[in-house]
């Protein structure tokens, strides 16, 4: 009701360990740089690719 006052005990917030502060950070950062490598690698496993695919060149047909 309106006239009660709110329990704050009851409406605590814990973060638990890896939800915030340095160690939240340092999660993020982790993310960010696994993600980097793995677009790093996605994109030279294309690049090898596409190199040898235009290596090959065309296929060359001679009519006779």
């Amino acid at each position: 009701m309106f006239w009660k006052k709110r329990d704050k005990e009851q409406h605590r917030f814990y973060l638990l360990p890896g939800q915030g502060g340095r160690a939240y950070r340092r999660k993020q950062i982790r993310i960010i740089a696994l993600s980097l490598l793995a677009a790093l690698v996605v994109a030279v496993i294309m690049a090898v690719i596409m190199y040898f695919m235009n290596r090959a060149g065309p296929v060359s047909t001679s009519i006779q």
